[in-house]
């Protein structure tokens, strides 16, 4: 009997096994927890591991574009990978991005746009130096209200089709050990929510895999995507610093499930998370417990709105930086998990504040520390 191989060509189709929300009652935030059941599909995955999901756009959001593209639905358009005939709608559904407006529609709307203002409108856009406002143009913009923006243009479901960029896996950090759970996939995930335009936007997937999949029903295609060096040290003695704050915290859950409860690792870790109010969102707060019972574990929390001043996990390092900076110099692993745009950078230039202070170096000095700690694999990020 063959056995399938499930991969990103091949996903296998899980189910969600258990789905709650991990902030309590009275938070502003709707931070979940969902456990996937991977029962019969022969998948592995090591803790730092993400797993890839192929979603399903919401039907509202089908619809209004359906509306906005004057077609019913039931037309068939063709493929350009396979040569495949599917209809409209399955293709808005699974295939085509629709959030986000490519610049291939938007020249192509320009080209065809008779309307002289709207038209000069698109050209500024497009011109050398307006890159910002473009960016934001496109950013504000689904392609539903983009279309419906531009009603004098018209195409037909086949031309819409070619011109949307294609709709993408997404990926997140497990919050698992396999060895520790079995054959399942535990995500923490915070749904994306924004206004934009004057309508409301959603993640795709975020709204897929948090409000849209029904507990049980096994439609949800995955495939494990290898971290390629976010991993635990080889050595179980060696001293681990995690920061994660949000849901960053995630493969720190998984560190320390495969590290305390299955290996029993007798090496010190130190873990900063941070989110708003403690009250509400200390996220997996039994979980730590459980873990400081089973080992050497430290846990610093930021809690930014707890107090008039914001607190984030930079300020936290800070505060502790001569203890930080001896892990350092006594071989810790440094991991950073979560959000790249601000978070990762705040992260990392309070860390060279630290070295460069209580190593008693120069800035340039403490660069080079890091890059040091990089260069010998010591230094990991799992960002987006």
């Amino acid at each position: 009997m063959m056995t399938v191989a499930y991969n990103k060509q091949n996903p296998f189709l899980a189910s969600i096994k258990e789905r709650y929300v991990l902030s309590k009652p009275g938070s502003k935030k709707n931070t979940q927890h969902l456990v996937l059941n991977l029962r019969g599909s022969g998948l592995t995955y090591e803790v730092g591991d993400s797993i890839g999901v192929f979603p399903r756009h919401a039907t509202d959001l089908i619809n209004k574009t359906l509306q906005a593209a004057k077609a019913t639905g039931q037309e068939h358009i063709q493929l350009k990978q396979t040569g495949e005939l599917i209809s409209f709608v399955g293709f808005l559904s699974t295939k085509g991005n629709i959030t986000d407006v490519s610049q291939k529609l938007l020249k192509e709307v320009l080209a065809r746009q008779t309307n002289a203002d709207k038209k000069h409108e698109l050209e500024q856009l497009l011109e050398e130096g307006n890159r910002e406002a473009l960016k934001a143009y496109l950013a504000c913009h689904e392609v539903w209200d983009f279309l419906l923006a531009h009603v004098e243009v018209n195409f037909t479901p086949q031309e819409l089709a070619d011109l949307l960029m294609p709709l993408l896996p997404r990926f997140y950090s497990i919050s698992s050990s396999q060895r520790y759970v079995g054959e399942e996939v535990h995500l923490t995930i915070a749904p994306l929510e924004y206004e934009s335009n004057g309508h409301k936007r959603r993640g795709v997937c975020t709204h897929y895999l948090c409000e849209l999949v029904e507990l049980g029903d096994p439609t949800v295609p995955v495939f494990i995507q290898p971290s390629h060096g976010f991993k635990l040290p080889d050595d179980l003695q060696a001293p681990m610093l995690m920061i994660g704050p949000g849901t960053g915290i995630a493969p720190f859950r998984a560190f320390l499930q495969e590290r305390l409860l299955h290996r029993r690792a007798k090496g010190r870790h130190w873990l900063f998370f941070g989110e708003w109010n403690r009250a509400y969102d200390f996220f997996y707060e039994e979980d730590w417990r459980t873990f400081e019972q089973y080992g050497h574990l430290r846990l610093d929390a930021a809690f930014s709105r707890d107090q008039a001043e914001k607190v984030y996990v930079q300020h936290k390092i800070f505060e502790h930086g001569e203890e930080f900076f001896r892990w350092l110099e006594e071989g810790a692993y440094l991991y950073v998990c979560g959000d790249a745009q601000r978070m990762a950078k705040d992260v990392e230039a309070a860390i060279q504040a630290v070295i460069q202070e209580y190593g008693k170096i120069d800035a340039q000095a403490a660069r080079d520390y890091i890059k040091c700690l990089r260069q010998q694999k010591r230094y990991l990020r799992d960002v987006y």
